[in-house]
């Protein structure tokens, strides 16, 4: 250990007469570790949030959706074959999707229902919390959202009626279609806008009311991170007259507004931080007032400018490291309590989730302890810079 840095870290604990430089050099290390440790906290449960809802939206949501710029799809089967020559594309299906109403005893509600086949949707197996899946391969049975069940008082087993706008035609036009169904499994998605409104029902069942064909064909593919390249793809095999979008497109305004809020709340929290590291300063100016004589002897006996910058530049970045360490540690453990216990709820008719998610990423806390520490080297410069250019004449001429 250079007797710089001996000197350095022998300032950090003060003499009894030095009590108050001793009492804000703590003050500076606690604002540095409440800066790095909100700045982690928020950091992970921005990064939990967005993650969280992009498996949500992937678990019940296609990954790439075909449509026929005409309206409906009338050979869903050829085009399905087309899709699945691919490469990438681990399934595809045709759907038919059409807005009702429910009704159970007194209870009405606006659904969207949409008509699949049960050996297309096996993915939503684990979603199924009540009743099973295969209800989708009997005639009259359907699956329907946790929260749309809560809400018409519906039972697995249960039955209540669809009606359908413009089901059926009577001489007098259009009138409304009428469908007894029975409850045979009960989803939950997390996400409470599908839990609320959407209810399955058997393929065959829906083009018996609305006539064979399809409203688009839904595309599963491996990675989805390349949705777009196979989206070009897809089009291309397809050729005129269809078109195509990811699942990122279908929700871009959410995942922009998600990234937006993660950089925004990055950019005032590292402000915490940034006043924080004002605090070294002042508390750096305080220690070379307080020592000026020690500085004086130190250059009269041939201590160099350089040696005294580094002194105080020791003293500065160890405020800054155990700053950013305890903050490291303190937003770490916060996190993974929050993670591991689920203590904050959130109300699910206003947030997609029902649990605050956090998501921990190890290159996140580097970087934040990383720009932690060089803000507190640069904060270092001015008062060490000050303290190597005291006369040792002038400051020892009257002791």
């Amino acid at each position: 250990m250079t007797y710089e840095t001996n000197i350095g870290l022998r300032y950090l604990r003060s003499k009894r007469k030095e009590a108050f430089i001793s009492f804000t050099t703590w003050i500076s290390v606690a604002g540095i570790a409440i800066g790095v440790m909100v700045l982690i906290v928020v950091i992970a449960v921005m990064t939990g949030f967005q993650d969280e809802i992009r498996e949500r939206i992937l678990g019940i949501n296609p990954h790439i959706l075909v449509m026929n710029l005409n309206g409906d799809i009338n050979e869903p089967q050829k085009l399905v074959d087309i899709i699945k020559e691919t490469k990438g594309v681990v399934h595809a299906f045709p759907f038919i999707t059409f807005q009702a109403m429910v009704q159970s005893g007194r209870q009405l509600s606006g659904v969207a229902v949409k008509g699949l086949n049960a050996e297309d949707v096996t993915f939503m197996s684990r979603l199924v919390k009540e009743g099973s899946i295969d209800a989708l391969n009997r005639k009259g049975s359907i699956l329907i959202g946790k929260e749309l069940a809560k809400h018409m008082g519906l039972l697995v087993g249960e039955t209540f009626t669809v009606m359908v706008p413009f089901g059926g035609v009577s001489p007098m036009g259009a009138v409304p279609e009428t469908v007894k169904v029975k409850v045979g499994g009960i989803f939950e998605t997390g996400m409470y806008e599908i839990d609320n409104s959407l209810i399955i029902m058997p393929l065959k069942d829906v083009e018996s009311i609305m006539g064979v064909g399809a409203t688009g064909i839904e595309v599963k593919i491996k990675d989805v991170y390349k949705a777009n390249e196979l989206r070009k793809e897809i089009s291309k095999r397809l050729g005129f007259g269809y078109f195509a979008r990811t699942w990122i497109e279908m929700n871009r305004n959410l995942f922009s507004a998600l990234k937006l809020e993660k950089i925004a709340m990055f950019i005032i929290l590292a402000l915490i931080i940034f006043v924080a590291s004002f605090n070294i300063i002042s508390s750096l100016i305080m220690t070379v007032m307080e020592k000026k004589k020690d500085i004086a002897i130190l250059k009269a006996i041939g201590a160099k400018k350089r040696s005294i910058m580094k002194i105080f530049m020791v003293e500065g970045i160890t405020i800054g490291i155990f700053g950013a360490l305890i903050g490291s540690i303190s937003g770490y453990t916060i996190c993974e309590i929050i993670r591991r216990f689920k203590i904050i709820k959130l109300p699910e008719d206003i947030y997609y989730i029902n649990t605050l998610p956090v998501k921990i990423g190890v290159v996140d806390v580097i970087l934040i302890a990383l720009v932690t520490t060089i803000l507190c080297i640069l904060s270092t410069i001015y008062p060490s810079y000050k303290a190597s250019k005291i006369d040792p004449v002038e400051t020892l001429r009257y002791e």
